[in-house]
């Protein structure tokens, strides 16, 4: 007997139906959309949207706000990427880029990305000689005052209004050492940094501590970040420009397979 299924179908339709509404929510950002326009997109019955999203509610892929009663993507959402880019074993990839670097510059080198309005040290290379300095892996600071935040704002093209969570987090009291940026001035910076291709912040996150940062981008992932910091005397003005030539060609060079060194503007 000749079978009629559609041999593109989905081989379960509910769960097909999720995907899709994950999709369209991901599209939608944090302002996220209503019931009506979700059905709409989707081009299911709003019945049977709001059970999905109810299922998806359920485990926390979706929420539902309440001052407007719009839906947008879980908490579970960033929490899957994250347990994948664990599984990537980023700092291990890292590895070889951010030794060579850490040995020409005989600097400190960190391997960061955002983590809402802050960076994540996903790694450190040490040189021979001692830098010290408050980091640590798994430690975060504001994105506004470091060199790899400021690298990867610039990269993603995060300009104007959108800076505003990133200058008001300088303004935290977090018990760690550093400066408030307000958003003019953290508009000028990630203008002249995706101007340059690389990023600096001299003092602003530490007394006596100044760094180099550069982003790397990739598509479908969000963008990581690689910086050089050092005592001021040894990251002067003319030593950070060479630093971060040294950046962007090691990482042209050692990156893993995937990710680009983000281009000047």
């Amino acid at each position: 007997m000749t079978s009629t299924s559609d041999p593109t179908a989905s081989p379960v339709g509910s769960v097909d139906k999720a995907l899709i509404l994950l999709e369209i929510l991901a599209g939608a950002g944090p302002d996220g959309m209503t019931l009506r326009a979700i059905a709409l997109q989707s081009g299911l019955n709003k019945a049977s949207v709001h059970r999905l999203l109810r299922a998806l509610i359920h485990r926390d892929f979706a929420e539902q706000a309440d001052a407007d009663q719009s839906y947008r993507l879980g908490s579970a959402v960033p929490l899957l990427a994250a347990h994948f880019e664990r599984g990537e074993n980023l700092p291990t990839l890292f590895a070889p880029a951010l030794a060579a670097i850490s040995h020409h510059t005989q600097e400190l080198v960190h391997l960061g990305r955002l983590d809402g309005a802050n960076v994540l040290y996903l790694d450190k290379v040490e040189p021979e000689r001692t830098v010290r300095v408050w980091s640590s892996i798994g430690k975060r600071a504001p994105a506004a005052r470091t060199a790899m935040g400021r690298a990867v704002l610039a990269a993603d093209g995060v300009h104007g209004i959108a800076l505003e969570a990133y200058a008001q987090a300088t303004a935290v009291d977090t018990g760690e050492p550093g400066q408030l940026v307000d958003i003019a001035r953290l508009s000028d910076i990630i203008e002249e940094t995706g101007q340059r291709g690389w990023s600096t912040e001299v003092e602003e996150n530490e007394q006596g501590i100044a760094c180099v940062g550069v982003a790397l981008v990739r598509p479908g992932s969000r963008s990581l970040a690689v910086s050089v910091t050092g005592p001021i005397e040894r990251m002067g003005a003319r030593r950070r420009t060479e630093v971060a030539e040294l950046l962007r060609s090691e990482l042209s060079r050692l990156a893993p397979a995937g990710f680009d060194v983000a281009p000047p503007a």
